[in-house]
C-alpha cells in the first residue's frame, strides 16, 4: 500500500492554510467596504411624520451625542429643487457633519437603483469607471462619502489637502481614488466639490 509523500502533504496543508488566510482577509475587506454608518436608519434621520428628516440648514448637535457642539445636516440630497439628478433615486439617506474645521459628508446608496436611462454618454462612461474601480458599490446599500479638513473659499466648500474618500469603512486618499477611477486628482477634487456645492449651504461660522 502506497504511503503519502510527506513533502506533498506539507505543500497541501500550506496551500489550505493560505486559502483560509486569503478568504479571511477578503472577508474582512468586504465587510469594511460594505459597512454602513451608525446613523443610517437611526431615529434622528426620521421626521415626526415618518418621512425622512430634512434639515433646511445646519443644526447644532446636542450634548451627549458624537460631535456634540458641531453641526449636522440630514438628508441634504432631498433639498434640491427642480428635476432630480439620476443619482438621487439611488440614495437612501445622506448626512453631513461639520465640527471644528472637519467635514464629513456622504450618502448610503444603491447604484442598482440609479436612473441609468437619463445619463449622458459621458456620465454613463463615468458610471462604468466607478463600478469597475469599486465593485462593492453594485447591488447593495453602500456608504460613500468624503471626510477631512475643508478650506473656505468664496463662500463655497473646498476640500482640504488631506481629505479622504470613504467607501464603507475604508478610506482612500484622493490621489489613490483618482487613480482607480482613471482621472486626475484635480478632476476628482473638482467633481466632489461640484457635488458638495449642490448642498447649497455655507460652512458654519465658528
Amino acid at each position: 500500500m502506497a504511503t503519502k509523500n510527506p513533502v506533498w502533504a506539507r505543500i497541501g496543508l500550506a496551500a489550505l492554510v493560505l486559502l483560509l488566510v486569503v478568504a479571511l482577509v477578503l472577508g474582512i475587506i468586504w465587510r469594511r467596504l460594505t459597512a454602513l454608518p451608525d446613523w443610517y436608519d437611526a431615529p434622528e434621520m426620521i421626521a415626526e411624520d415618518g418621512g425622512p428628516q430634512i434639515d433646511p440648514d445646519w443644526v447644532r448637535i446636542p450634548p451627549g451625542e458624537p460631535h456634540a457642539g458641531g453641526y449636522v445636516l440630514r438628508n441634504p440630497h432631498l433639498r434640491t429643487q427642480g428635476k432630480p439628478a439620476p443619482l438621487q433615486k439611488a440614495i437612501k439617506q445622506s448626512r453631513a457633519t461639520y465640527d471644528k474645521g472637519d467635514l464629513e459628508a456622504g450618502a448610503v446608496l444603491n447604484l442598482s437603483q440609479m436612473d441609468l436611462d437619463s445619463l449622458s454618454a459621458q456620465e454613463r462612461e463615468r458610471y462604468q469607471q466607478t463600478i469597475d474601480a469599486f465593485p462593492a458599490l453594485t447591488g447593495r446599500d453602500v456608504y460613500v462619502g468624503i471626510e477631512g479638513g475643508v478650506d473656505r473659499g468664496d463662500g463655497r466648500i473646498a476640500i482640504g489637502r488631506d481629505s479622504k474618500l470613504r467607501v464603507g469603512d475604508t478610506r482612500y486618499s484622493l490621489a489613490t481614488a483618482a487613480k482607480r477611477l482613471g482621472m486626475s486628482e484635480a478632476q476628482l477634487r473638482e467633481s466632489i466639490e461640484k457635488e458638495l456645492a449642490k448642498l447649497n449651504v455655507q460652512i458654519p461660522a465658528e
